[in-house]
């Protein structure tokens, strides 16, 4: 089985700062969204807030294929509901690159594609077994593809745990990833809001549960105010409607 240790000594090559973690798992599917509570807030050097490292996209990092994800679905049994789920979510967030590119931005949208497909990769044995699907999945997706930037989106898609900073455009992809999950209640593209009642009414079993969902909606806004800056169209306006981001009507 499957141990935190064994999961712990993936992180480091993430690139990101790592902490010892103590897992509180929920009697209730929660336990594999819900973040693991630190057992201790020690940093480096002091640091009430270390700065986020920032990595140049590498061309030689493998990006795998839509098919290549699917079978990876397959290999760790992704049910059918998050298959779906991730589908609309990486198609959403694709969507997002491309409008970041169209100002400019260095992001690279295939490999936002692959981390939108693979975001959820950890959810069912975090489900089964508890801990936090966003470790887990970056970790596994880490091991597959050896590409820091698809594991990033992965590993912070619940939560960035930086200040959001639109022009800083290697952290662009894992925010696509973030704000497009924000906008995705199972396989559907909906407000900020609806998904944010959602998750309290199936995950907001505990204050401290309620308290992380809060925590997350709201810096998901923080990060679509940044993303409409980079872009310059309010994203609180858009829906997704044939593959595409539209405004309302």
């Amino acid at each position: 089985m499957l141990r935190n240790s064994d999961i712990a000594s993936t992180l480091p090559f993430f690139g990101v700062q790592c902490y010892m973690l103590r897992m509180r798992h929920a009697q209730s599917p929660f336990q594999g969204y819900i973040e693991p509570v630190r057992l201790t807030d020690r940093r480096p050097h002091g640091l009430k807030n270390p700065p986020a490292l920032s990595f140049a996209g590498n061309p030689d990092w493998f990006v795998p294929t839509r098919a290549e994800c699917h079978a990876l679905w397959d290999k760790y049994a992704m049910p059918d509901h998050i298959r779906a789920h991730s589908t609309v979510v990486a198609a959403f967030a694709v969507c997002l690159a491309a409008m970041l590119a169209e100002q400019g931005a260095d992001i690279h949208p295939p490999s936002v594609l692959a981390s939108g497909l693979l975001h959820d990769l950890g959810k069912l044995y975090t489900i089964t077994h508890g801990g936090s699907h966003a470790q887990l999945g970056g970790a596994w997706v880490m091991n597959e593809t050896r590409n820091p930037r698809i594991a990033q989106g992965v590993l912070h898609h619940v939560r960035w745990p930086w200040t959001v900073d639109e022009t800083v455009d290697p952290w662009l992809a894992a925010y696509c990833i973030i704000y497009a999950d924000k906008r995705v209640m199972h396989d559907a593209v909906v407000t900020p809001e609806e998904r944010y009642e959602d998750l309290l009414l199936r995950y907001g079993v505990t204050d401290t549960a309620r308290a992380y969902i809060t925590a997350s909606h709201n810096q998901g806004l923080e990060i679509e105010a940044a993303l409409s800056r980079r872009i310059q169209e309010s994203l609180h306006e858009h829906t997704f409607d044939s593959g595409r981001l539209v405004k309302r009507a």
